[in-house]
């Protein structure tokens, strides 16, 4: 049996993928579905505070409690997300697609010292798909500064990933239980498939490698980008140029984290504590290979760096970007240009349907 929200003549609809899209598919639905998380699970509620740097001294007690859309007193806006115990007040405000919260929406909801006065650890924290300006991250966090609130711009990918990581991570007991899996993999499920924001920036990043960076990716699972990259990719697939033995792309690999670096010449080692070791072994190749080509050709940062997956082959031979643009013309409307621009990249069905 199929559940479906709404009928027209056309019969373009599409099944009820997760018990979140019965309550909508806007930004207010997005931020319920979050916040019963939160209220929910409170392993995960501290686990992701720690993520946004807003650090509980321990795992929130039971009697904490979220509010979705707090209104106080007229004047003083809506909030998103309120979390509210264990000493601390967290204010989320959060927008979706292009939309970003102005200067005055933040700092009004720090004007409430009465509400504020009585919690030690306190803070507004900005959630929104775009990176927020940097003009505006400082005016904000200069004005709570003066009201001693903490201030923090977070992005939609960052929650998602803490979401993925929690649901399959061994750690957390109240993550193992089939109602927390069950609600966790439906709201990974809104994210990806019925929510039309799209967290992430790209599903596979393309870029052209030489020589020097296929080793990198083969040996040490690692690629160096330049900032203005996509900031979050599912995927990364390199194409091989023709210096290689075999030019094209037939690998990909998952990006399992995003890091940015101000000076590449000189990274030290690997900080994700919870990576498997040999990942980090992979890794810690990775960085030093690219510290040395830093080194060697004078770059210049900042830069971001994809610590990736185990590499995995998805086709016997490589796919070249003449046989992927001459299938173009038969249907497929995205093509591979010949010199890959920065930021490039294809859905995953479009890298796929190809056929030899």
């Amino acid at each position: 049996m199929r559940l479906y929200i709404g009928k027209n003549h056309t019969g373009n609809i599409t099944p009820v993928q997760s018990i979140f899209r019965l309550a909508g598919n806007d930004e207010d639905a997005l931020t319920y579905g979050l916040g019963f998380l939160l209220a929910h699970d409170p392993v995960f509620c501290t686990e992701l505070l720690k993520h946004l740097n807003v650090t509980p001294r321990r795992t929130l007690k039971p009697d904490y409690s979220v509010h979705l859309q707090e209104v106080t007193e007229q004047g003083f806006g809506r909030r998103d997300i309120v979390i509210e115990g264990s000493g601390m007040r967290i204010v989320l405000e959060a927008k979706v697609g292009g939309a970003e919260p102005t200067v005055e929406q933040l700092v009004k909801y720090a004007t409430e010292s009465d509400r504020w006065k009585q919690y030690d650890t306190r803070a507004i924290v900005s959630l929104t798909q775009v990176e927020l300006s940097t003009a505006t991250v400082d005016r904000v966090r200069s004005e709570l500064s003066k009201l001693n609130i903490h201030f923090y711009a977070v992005q939609w990918h960052q929650v998602v990933e803490r979401v993925l990581k929690y649901r399959y991570s061994e750690g957390p007991a109240s993550s193992n239980s089939a109602v927390s899996r069950y609600l966790f993999d439906e709201f990974i499920r809104y994210i990806r498939r019925d929510y039309r924001m799209g967290y992430y920036d790209a599903e596979v990043h393309i870029q052209d490698v030489n020589r020097l960076n296929a080793k990198i990716y083969e040996e040490g699972w690692m690629y160096v980008t330049v900032i203005n990259d996509k900031k979050a990719p599912l995927y990364f697939a390199p194409y091989f140029t023709n210096e290689n033995d075999v030019p094209g792309i037939s690998v990909f690999s998952r990006v399992t984290h995003v890091g940015i670096t101000d000076d590449v010449s000189d990274l030290k080692d690997v900080d994700i504590p919870d990576a498997p070791s040999e990942h980090r072994k992979r890794w810690r190749k990775g960085l030093s290979m690219i510290c040395e080509r830093a080194k060697d050709e004078g770059w210049k940062g900042p830069n971001q760096l994809f610590f990736l997956d185990r590499p995995v082959t998805f086709r016997p031979s490589p796919l070249t970007k003449k046989s992927f643009n001459a299938m173009g013309a038969k249907g497929r409307s995205k093509r591979i240009p010949n010199q890959i621009p920065k930021g490039f990249s294809l859905r995953f069905d479009e890298l796929l349907s190809w056929q030899a």
